[in-house]
């Protein structure tokens, strides 16, 4: 349902229809959160539920990146980070079913921050905290996977 419904988000932030965008995008918010909590409370979650969950949250915080990045508030080549990380969380999960990713497991929850707070808040300050933000995050997630497939190459192998 998430899915089906980011198209109409971003016709309406792209139409500049914030406030009613912001109510969808919570909208959107809480049943991405109401669906990790049931899959994991009903112990129905399942790796393709897993996949399918991220690339959802992928597919919407990056194209409101887009749409975001199209009228100037965010760079876009911040796009490129948030797709390096997507592309890390794929790799190691042909890997591996379980990465530990302390990072990572917040990643998504700041792409939906920054993403959320723009409809509230604009102006230089804001930016520079969210660009300041991603690019840390996302920096720290690509090396927290980096290092958990280094890990599963060379399991013998000391990294200091």
């Amino acid at each position: 349902m998430r899915l089906g419904l980011v198209p109409f988000l971003v016709f309406l932030v792209g139409n500049g229809k914030l406030f009613y965008g912001a109510i969808l995008f919570l909208f959107l918010f809480f049943t991405d959160f109401l669906d990790g909590y049931l899959a994991r409370k009903l112990g129905v979650s399942s790796k393709f539920g897993t996949y399918f969950d991220v690339t959802s949250d992928f597919t919407l915080t990056f194209l409101m990146l887009i749409v975001f990045g199209s009228t100037g508030f965010y760079a876009e080549w911040i796009l490129i980070l948030v797709a390096a990380v997507f592309a890390m969380f794929v790799l190691t999960g042909l890997v591996s079913r379980q990465v530990y990713d302390p990072i990572g497991k917040y990643y998504g929850s700041l792409l939906y921050a920054a993403i959320g707070l723009r409809f509230i808040f604009s102006g230089q300050l804001f930016y520079n905290v969210v660009t300041i933000g991603v690019v840390a995050f996302s920096t720290a997630s690509i090396l927290s996977r980096a290092i958990f497939l280094f890990k599963s190459k060379y399991p013998n192998e000391t990294m200091d």
